[in-house]
């Protein structure tokens, strides 16, 4: 979305309609979680990532010998484009010894045939590489190149997940341009291998910082999704830290949901994930994508009906205008006015989506206090005859 200054105010705007109904929603679904497929809303992803295809020394794909037909099939019947994802952040000895053998030149063009006739045999719309940290060799780019080409002849498309922050220095310029798209992994800060480092192993500034990153190493905002977990970490044994889905979270204390922090468990809640994805809208990324889909709460505590609908209720440029609708000064240093003819509600949330000060508007009351506020940015969330719109604000 284009950001316009008027008179240096900053106009609210959310987009909507086309660029909401285009957004990616990008879902990964490992093959120990293929029992959740009948819990998922389809209805609110556009992609499903079947997670981990892995070769053997032959280059025969499998997801550990689990049945994929009745996952694709829903996919399918939904309207949903399924990518088979390759690899994985974790690879068995045997895995790794294969990827390393197949992607040599030699063994290269008899791999991707079997990896092509994989996809169409089963139907499927692409192909997802997920080859992270000690398994990204200088057989990488070489690999990924020839893959795309044989991909995009098939009409196939190709994409990579990759880490918020770091490019594989073996990841080539031109094995960059060869994905459609990257999923920039934006979580695991800090995690089970870091047990002495305990905090938000993804928070709001997370998502900035590798927005800034890709768009530094030559990829366009329209060519990246926005990864966001459904998963936390558990920090209270400074020794060994636990991974707790976010359904166990918010299983004993449905409030954790509003929050991304109980005791030393570090996640996202609700707040969080709706602001990220309107981060993604915002700053026209080409949408989001969640790892995993299986770890959700399928009722009404469900993190991708919050990405839904934060989708499906925002309002375009032009509607936004008419509703006259500007807040002033951004930055601020005590208050913030907002100018609006209807009464609305507001909230402000920190970037790890605490919730900082909530209170009412109306005509006769426009100004909102930030005398209680530190020095930073902050998510003012209106909600206004039930729209949710939100701008992203700075306390200086």
């Amino acid at each position: 979305m284009m950001k316009k200054w008027i008179n240096f105010v900053f106009l609210l705007t959310i987009v909507f309609g086309l660029k909401a109904q285009n957004s990616y929603v990008v879902g990964f679904l490992p093959h120990y979680r293929f029992d959740y497929v009948d819990d998922i809303n389809f209805d609110a992803i556009t992609h499903l990532n079947l997670a981990f295809a892995n070769p053997d020394m032959e280059g025969n794909l499998s997801f550990e010998n689990a049945p994929i037909a009745y996952t694709i099939n829903k996919a399918i019947d939904n309207d949903v484009k399924v990518f088979i994802s390759l690899a994985g952040g974790y690879l068995k000895p045997e895995w790794d010894l294969a990827w390393q053998s197949l992607m040599k030149e030699e063994n290269r063009s008899e791999f991707i045939h079997k990896i092509v006739k994989y996809v169409k045999n089963n139907n499927a719309d692409g192909v997802d590489l997920d080859l992270e940290w000690q398994y990204v060799t200088p057989l990488y780019s070489p690999f990924a190149i020839e893959l795309a080409d044989s991909l995009h002849a098939h009409n196939y498309d190709f994409s990579a997940s990759l880490p918020g922050t770091y490019r594989y220095p073996e990841i080539s310029d031109e094995a960059l341009d060869a994905f459609d798209w990257v999923n920039m992994m934006v979580y695991d800060l800090t995690g089970p291998w870091a047990p002495g480092n305990p905090g938000p192993h993804s928070p709001f500034s997370f998502a900035e910082n590798s927005l800034f990153y890709w768009k530094l190493q030559g990829l366009d905002e329209s060519r990246l999704t926005l990864g966001m977990p459904f998963y936390g970490y558990d920090f209270s044994d400074p020794t060994a830290t636990d991974t707790y889905t976010y359904r166990y979270i918010v299983s004993f204390d449905e409030a954790a949901a509003q929050l991304d922090q109980v005791d030393d468990i570090y996640y996202n809640g609700i707040p969080t994930i709706k602001a990220k994805t309107q981060y993604a809208l915002d700053e026209n990324l080409l949408g989001v994508m969640i790892w995993e889909l299986g770890q959700d709460n399928y009722e009404e505590l469900s993190l991708l009906d919050a990405i839904n609908e934060v989708m499906n209720q925002a309002v375009s440029i032009e509607q936004a205008a008419s509703a006259d609708i500007k807040i002033y000064p951004n930055p601020f240093d005590s208050y913030i006015q907002v100018m609006i003819e209807k009464r609305a509600s507001f909230r402000i949330l920190d970037m790890q989506g605490r919730l900082v000060t909530e209170g009412e508007l109306s005509k006769d009351l426009r100004e909102i206090n930030g005398n209680i506020m530190h020095p930073g940015l902050y998510m003012l969330q209106l909600n206004v005859g039930g729209k949710i719109l939100y701008k992203k604000i700075r306390k200086i």
